[in-house]
């Protein structure tokens, strides 16, 4: 498929779910070429940092 193509699918499913809105098919367009320009890696949530170890208690 084409961009133009993704763009215009998803536009239409945007629309589809706010109840299908008349006079607002640029907003829609719009919101889908933003989400589809995002990065793959930018709707993924970000690995948490691993919890640090306690410290060993030191030798007398």
């Amino acid at each position: 498929m084409s961009q133009n193509t993704d763009v215009k699918d998803l536009a239409y499913r945007l629309w589809e779910a706010a109840g299908k809105p008349e006079g607002r098919d640029t907003d829609f367009w719009l919101q889908a070429e933003a989400s589809l320009a995002k990065p793959e890696s930018a709707g993924k949530p970000k690995p948490k940092a691993a919890a640090k170890a306690a410290p060993k208690p030191r030798a007398k």
